[in-house]
């Protein structure tokens, strides 16, 4: 029974990694003005007035660029999620599996990320810059540790609930 389950969980977190992936590959293989458009067109009018009242510039370039980093923040945080869900279960019965998790997440990501950039240097009207890389890093980062202290939370809860049986 646990083995199907984690057979589940194993694809399922695989699936969600891999369709996370495939959306950020596909928004970098839009040329710059497909991308612009879609930026300054969708993503400002649906979260844009929201998000300039909360988050603060990143650049001094305006909301039209900041957006654009944030979104990939975004997508990245969302692929950190993901993917440490999944080292989570590849690892599940791996002791240290709360350092091999974070960590192979943070590799995984991080070359994701160099190759997302490399990948858009053959994109005309884009330029895959070492900044990005960095930019992204944020997003997921900011996921491994949001994740590890929930996975660290769960596990002392864990152990407190069979001490007091």
């Amino acid at each position: 029974m646990e083995s199907s389950k984690h057979r589940k969980l194993l694809i399922t977190y695989g699936a969600i990694t891999f369709a996370i992936m495939l959306v950020i590959f596909l928004m970098s293989a839009q040329d710059g003005n497909e991308s612009g458009s879609f930026s300054n067109g969708f993503l400002k009018s649906l979260i844009g007035g929201i998000l300039s009242k909360i988050l603060p510039p990143l650049t001094d370039k305006g909301f039209d660029y900041d957006i654009r980093k944030y979104a990939h923040m975004f997508e990245y945080f969302c692929l950190g999620v993901s993917s440490f869900l999944l080292f989570s279960e590849v690892f599940l019965k791996h002791k240290g599996r709360l350092f091999k998790t974070p960590f192979v997440t943070l590799c995984f990501c991080f070359l994701y990320a160099c190759s997302d950039e490399f990948h858009q240097r053959f994109v005309p009207g884009r330029a895959g810059r070492l900044i990005d890389v960095g930019v992204d890093s944020v997003g997921y980062v900011c996921a491994v540790l949001i994740m590890l202290l929930f996975f660290l939370v769960m596990q002392i809860a864990g152990n407190r609930k069979t001490e007091s049986m």
